[in-house]
């Protein structure tokens, strides 16, 4: 199931990449706080631990992927551009895997972890 695809800017590479706040509901619970850590799997073996921050602005919800995100989008070569999509797989060994789609190039795994 596809949670959002993203035709990514300049900003969502230098910066964070900014998620739509409908895909919230979708991620793993953060307990109490405005942050949850995931685990990512790409297709060469690598474990990237991401983060996704959650800001409120003007009552405004404004998720950020941050931690991990920039090694892993400079190591995949990802720049102002290209398309991605983050979508949940369930696996009934293993539960929901979160994974990131690259249109242009190649799929890599997020693993709920």
């Amino acid at each position: 199931m596809e949670i959002f695809s993203k035709k990514l800017t300049s900003i969502d590479i230098d910066k964070g990449l900014q998620v739509p706040d409908y895909s919230l509901a979708a991620l793993p619970p953060s307990g109490s706080g405005n942050k949850v850590e995931f685990l990512v799997a790409d297709i060469e073996g690598n474990a990237w631990n991401f983060a996704c921050t959650t800001k409120t602005r003007n009552t405004l919800l404004k998720p950020v992927f941050s931690k991990g995100w920039y090694a892993f989008a400079r190591h995949w070569g990802l720049r102002s551009g290209a398309t991605i999509a983050f979508y949940m797989e369930i696996d009934q060994a293993t539960g929901a895997q979160y994974k990131i789609k690259d249109y242009g190039i190649r799929k890599m795994s997020i693993c709920n972890a």
